[in-house]
Order: structure tokens, then sequence, then C-alpha cells
């Protein structure tokens, strides 16, 4: 009897150790520094979800509660709600800082945006200005470590007591965006919260770990969040755009997940890199990197840089605010939809969902304190990248074409970038040089458009419209071309600068999007195409029109008609 005690004594003894087949043995227990006492009066996550981070997959209602409460409970938070996703689930930032900041928060967000002023931003004083830094969780929906490590940052940073978290907010306005993609968030937790057991599987054949075609990554219309920066395709892309151009701050992270297989990445970038970002831009790639391998090196966890993910293609949460002046920066902790809630590695170690939320929260903090010890240079760096915008950029001029509406509707794309736009009244003489395949010209005509690049957006103008952007021979991430006048089929050219004529500011698309018929006939009309002409030809067709695309080009009283003409017969459409 007695050795049976002995053995059960020590079965007991082992179960109550840490197993390296139950986690990875990297992560402490505690997601919260010992070391910080925390405002009592401020929950932790725990305590309004009724669960340890981890344990289950946040809900997007679960997300927006927490941000909630911290903003009621805590003096140094404020929550916006700044849009809705399709399926109505609110957008909001959550923004943290000392009291004294809150207090003047308006002030502080309009002196930060005298800094994008070319002409203003050698003579400001920023001795007394927080830095701004933007910490953007869960733009793909079936990456959930960013979602669950956004609690844990608005806990530490709102309920900390330390004496470094109250210096670092004093200089300091946290911007967190809790979830970019709240449609596809609540997807993926809904999925893997319904098909896990009890007791987790690590198998990943198991059901959890596959949800259904076209999975949780996208937004509601199956669409790439992440790629979208650039084209404001998706209503969650325009609504962010608008209230980033409020802030611009000078740092922004994007965080994210890559395979199970991979450890952690952080900057600085792999190549390639696209040579119009200063120099400003990637040795602080390389400094947050430094901060960032510190506490990843205090904490254990391995991590790599400077491999897979580069800064070129300008579509990404790390490029496009890199184009505006930001430190732009991916960090992807190995996981991802893959990983579910705990998944076995081929080294026979587990992954959790709790592991890679304490990933994204080391780096989370790191990049607060790395951005806190250089905030000087960061906002003298901000404001030296607009003054030096247009270096090595030239204007561009672009020509209203038989199809006005391809102009207006890349004209409207600028315009929500917050790049300026101006129209030329009358014909005027310029000089310029063609984008390659348009011929040279000296005369232009009333209603072509001037994008300077001397502006606050003018180095995103000019990576967006130049029509090339060198590569160095390496292979990059995502596409390598997209020059916007191609991509729309308006004709372009680059110009010094010092050009006549004319200009007056465009502040938005007058011109209607409605599709007059060009040429009425016996037997029906004809209407030349146009990327325009789409909503228009939508709403006909579910109001029980009919139209047919021509196949083939084709010549009709000596006009000739384009490959994609739009027939509209007379007879099938009495109505």
């Amino acid at each position: 009897m007695k050795r049976y005690t002995i053995l059960l004594s020590w079965i007991v003894l082992v179960c109550m150790l840490p197993l390296k087949g139950i986690s990875s043995g990297y992560y402490p227990l505690n997601y919260f520094l010992p070391e910080v006492s925390y405002d009592q009066k401020i929950p932790t996550p725990e305590k309004i979800f009724g669960f340890q981070i981890g344990e289950w997959h946040l809900s997007h209602a679960q997300s927006l509660e927490y941000a909630r409460i911290i903003a009621e409970k805590s003096p140094r938070a404020i929550l916006y709600e700044y849009a809705r996703s399709h399926e109505q689930r609110p957008l909001v930032h959550l923004i943290i800082s000392s009291e004294a900041n809150i207090a003047r928060i308006e002030e502080i967000r309009t002196r930060h945006l005298a800094l994008t002023d070319p002409s203003a931003s050698a003579s400001l004083d920023v001795s007394g200005m927080p830095v701004v830094v933007r910490l953007g969780y869960g733009v793909h929906g079936n990456e959930p470590s960013a979602h669950n490590a956004a609690p844990l940052v608005a806990y530490y940073l709102a309920a900390g007591q330390s004496r470094e978290i109250m210096d670092m907010l004093d200089h300091m306005v946290v911007i967190i965006d809790p979830s970019l993609n709240p449609d596809g968030q609540d997807r993926f937790a809904s999925w893997v919260n319904r098909h896990r057991g009890k007791t987790l599987n690590p198998d990943p054949a198991n059901r959890e770990f596959s949800d259904v075609w076209p999975g949780s990554r996208s937004n509601h219309y199956w669409f790439d969040l992440n790629r979208d920066w650039a084209w404001l395709t998706q209503q969650e892309s325009r609504d962010r755009a608008v209230r980033y151009n409020r802030w611009n701050p000078q740092v922004h992270v994007d965080f994210h997940e890559m395979g199970f297989q991979s450890s952690y990445f952080f900057f600085p970038a792999a190549t390639p890199i696209n040579p119009i970002y200063p120099e400003h831009i990637l040795e602080w790639g390389r400094r947050f990197g430094e901060g960032n391998a510190r506490a990843m090196d205090a904490e254990g966890l391995l991590y790599y840089t400077a491999q897979n993910f580069d800064l070129f293609y300008p579509g990404y949460g790390d490029s496009w605010p890199s184009l505006v002046g930001a430190i732009g920066m991916t960090y992807e902790q190995g996981g991802g939809s893959g990983a579910s809630a705990q998944v076995e590695r081929r080294d026979g170690t587990l992954l959790t969902l709790r592991d890679r939320a304490f990933g994204h929260r080391t780096t989370g903090s790191a990049t607060l304190r790395t951005a806190a010890e250089g905030k000087t240079d960061l906002l003298l760096g901000f404001a030296g990248f607009h003054r030096n915008v247009d270096e090595g950029l030239a204007d561009t001029y672009l020509v209203p074409g038989e199809d006005p509406r391809r102009l207006d509707a890349l004209v409207e794309l600028l315009l929500r970038h917050g790049i300026e736009v101006e129209r030329l009244a009358g014909d005027a003489n310029l000089s310029t040089e063609p984008h390659p395949g348009f011929s040279a010209r000296s005369s232009f005509p009333e209603g072509t458009i001037r994008v300077r690049a001397r502006q606050p957006r003018g180095r995103l103008a000019g990576a967006l419209l130049r029509p090339d952007n060198p590569l160095d021979g390496s292979s990059s991430y995502d596409i390598t071309a997209w020059a916007l006048p191609f991509a729309y089929g308006v004709e372009a050219h680059e110009g010094s600068g010092s050009a006549g004529g004319s200009w007056s500011p465009v502040t938005a698309v007058t011109s209607p999007y409605g599709a007059p018929l060009a040429t009425r006939g016996r037997y029906g009309y004809l209407l030349p195409p146009s990327v325009a002409h789409a909503p228009s030809l939508i709403r006909f067709l579910e109001e029980g029109g009919r139209a047919f695309a021509m196949a083939d080009t084709f010549r009709l009283e000596g006009v000739d008609y384009p490959r994609g003409t739009l027939f509209f017969p007379q007879g099938r459409n009495e109505d």
C-alpha cells in the first residue's frame, strides 16, 4: 500500500510541473510584469471574459466590451467609434496616454497635423509634443493572436502603475485598433470555439483547424484588407484612411500571424525595399528591431528579421504608413489559422494561442518603450520626411481622354488618400516628359489634373503614379507593377513643377457617374466601355434591363467602337 501511495504522490507531482508537451516552455504563466503594480479599479481581461487570454478565441463583441470598460474606468483612455464594418460591427480606436495628454488630446492632434506641412515643419518646436504610436490588430480574421494581444497591451498601459509606464505615457499617445477586420474575426472565433472539445486536440487534421471556404482571413466581401491600403476598395479601408489622416502617427505596427512552424518576425524588412523610402524610415526599422530583440531575448523567445517580408508593394499596413511618414512595420507571430487554440509542431512542442498572444504583447510593449526613448528623434524625423517629401520626385499631369470617367475615378481614389489634386482652367503649354507609351505633348487641355510632389502626401502620390518603381532584382512578396495611370488608362506626364497655367484645387469629383447613352440607332443604343459605368449598369440590370457586351471591335457609320462596348437593344428594353 505504501508503494502505491508513493507512486500516486509522484504522479501528482509530475502533473503539477510545466510539461514541455503542453506548451513550448518559453511563455510565463503571468502575462503581466510581476514588478509592475496595477490599478485595482481597472479589471483584468480575465475578470471580464471569465477565462484567461488564450483559453478561448475572443469574439469582436468581447474585444469591444473590454475596450469600452478600459475607457470607462481609466482616466488615461478614451474610445472613439470611427466606422462600422459591412456587418455593422463597430470599428474603434482606444486612445491611451497620460491624464494630462488626454485632457488636451485635440490640441495634440492638431499640432501633429502641422508636422506634415512641408513649408512649416522646419520651424516647429517638437520638444513638448508626445509621439503618436498606432497599433493595428487583426486585419486578417484568422490570425487570432493579434485580437487576443490587444487587451493585454491595453490593460498594461491603462492600469500599470510603474514609473516607466507613467513616463512613457507622458511622452506618448497610443492608438489601439483592437480589430481591423471584425467580420472576419467573428467568423473565425465562432468556427474554432464551436468545433473545439473540452480537451484540446493538437492534431491539425482536427475539424477546428480548417474553417469552411472561403475562410475567415477576409472581410464580408472576401477581400483581403491587408492588400487594400493603396486601393481602398472596401469600406473598412476607406474609413480607416480617413481616421488615419486625422492623426498621422509617427509609428504604425500591423500585427499578423504566419505559419505555425515559424517563430516570430519583426523589422528590419527583407529586400526588396522600394527606393522611395528615405533613410529615416529604414534606420528606425532597425532601431525598433533592436528594441524588440532585447525584449524577446529577455523572455527566451525565438525570432528572425530581414527575411520573407519586404517593403516594396504599397498596398500593405507597413508600406502605406511608411509612404506617409510613419515607421510602418509588420510583426508576424508563428501560428495562424492552422494553429487553432493549440497545435503540435514538428519538433514535438505544442504552440498555444496563449503563447502567441504573449509574443505580440512582448513586442508591442517593447515597441512602445523604444518609441518613448526616441520620441524627439521620431518627431524630428517625421517633420524632416515632410520637409523633403518631394526629393527625387516630379509633379504628375493627368490628361482627360475620350472617356473622362477614367480620370474621375483615378482622382477620386487620390482624394480618398488625402492627396492634393489641382485642375487646369483653360489650355496651357507645359514642359513635361510623357510616361512610357504616351506621346510627348506641349499643349495640355482644360481639365488636366496636376498632382504636386511637394505636398504632405507627395511621396505616396509618387509611389502610386510614377511609371516605374525600381526593383533591385530580388523577388517581392507581392506584385511589383501597379502604376495607376496605366491601370486606369489615363494619359500621364511628369514635370518639373515650374509649369504655367491657372490651377484650382479639386476637393471632390463632381462629374456624374450616370452613363449617358452615347449613340442611339434604329435597333438600340451603344455605350463605349468605361470603368465608371458599372454602378449604373448594375442598377439597370437589377431593374430588369437587358444589355450585351460586344466581344470584338467594330466600325459603324464611320465610328470605331472598342471591344467591350455595351449594346442596349430597344426591343428588350421597352420600359
